[in-house]
């Protein structure tokens, strides 16, 4: 189809084939964070640094849309109303469309999923439909896929977050996304190589590895990102390890020059 065709060039770079997604949907789910206070702001050291799609909710897309025209591919958060301080993280529904997307310009839709939970039909049935709408409408959909034992350590601070101890989990979970329909999924590293090599071959979509465990050292950060793009992912797709740090658009600079420039760690540190 035409239009997803066209709106996947413009998510992924021509040069490397892959992408850096850059989210920033947090306040949807999430306890209040300083860091994103000022959404202009943030959205344009995203810019900034080169990023080549930004993740929003449509009420901040609304508030930040002439920052974004002409310079960075949209991609919008579709389904999102179990916050952190509700009693069922699963508890995810739609709260728009994919018609409401294309009316806004996006070039994508995000959805969540989890299996293992009880909740698991429900999460899937609401991908699948996404899905028809996406294939009815030309639309690229990205699904984040979070395995149990994280989802938890997902809502909360950034010191808790960790890698999935089950690497089956996260190889079934981004294969599961695909058989729903999914044109990019979004999911963790594993946390050694080997492993990850797996899940990026069982998955027959491009997979994006998410922000990872926290850090405040940006070589750890930078070498889990070159062991992924050296296991076969299309991208990152990052955010709290971003624009919590120090000069968010000089980390997204190192983070291009290693998905697109494919240079090692201590050659994309020179950003920073």
């Amino acid at each position: 189809m035409i239009g997803k065709e066209l709106r996947m060039a413009r998510l992924f770079n021509r040069k490397s084939g892959r992408m850096v997604l850059v989210t920033m949907d947090h306040g949807i789910c999430i306890n209040p964070m300083k860091e994103i206070e000022d959404p202009i702001k943030v959205v344009r050291l995203i810019i900034e640094g080169g990023a080549d799609a930004i993740l929003l909710t449509p009420g901040i897309a609304r508030k930040v849309y002439k920052e974004i025209a002409g310079k960075i591919a949209l991609m919008l958060r579709i389904d999102g109303t179990a916050t952190s301080i509700g009693p069922d993280l699963t508890n995810d529904e739609l709260i728009f469309t994919v018609e409401g997307a294309l009316r806004m310009g996006a070039d994508a839709v995000a959805t969540f999923g989890v299996i293992g939970v009880p909740r698991e039909a429900q999460l899937s049935h609401k991908i699948g439909m996404v899905n028809e709408a996406c294939e009815k409408w030309g639309m690229p959909m990205l699904t984040e896929m979070i395995p149990p034992e994280i989802l938890e350590h997902q809502f909360k601070d950034r010191a808790e977050r960790k890698w999935p101890s089950d690497p089956e989990i996260v190889k079934f979970s981004a294969r599961v996304a695909a058989e729903l329909g999914a044109d990019i999924v979004k999911g963790y590293y594993t946390g050694d190589p080997e492993s990850f090599k797996e899940v990026v071959k069982y998955c027959p979509v491009p997979y994006v590895v998410l922000g990872g465990p926290s850090s405040d050292d940006p070589d750890v950060f930078l070498n889990f990102i070159r062991e992924a793009m050296n296991c076969g992912a299309k991208g990152v797709s990052v955010g709290r390890n971003v624009w919590t740090f120090r000069d968010p658009a000089a980390l997204i600079r190192a983070i291009c020059r290693i998905v697109h420039d494919d240079v090692d760690v201590p050659t994309a540190m020179k950003e920073i």
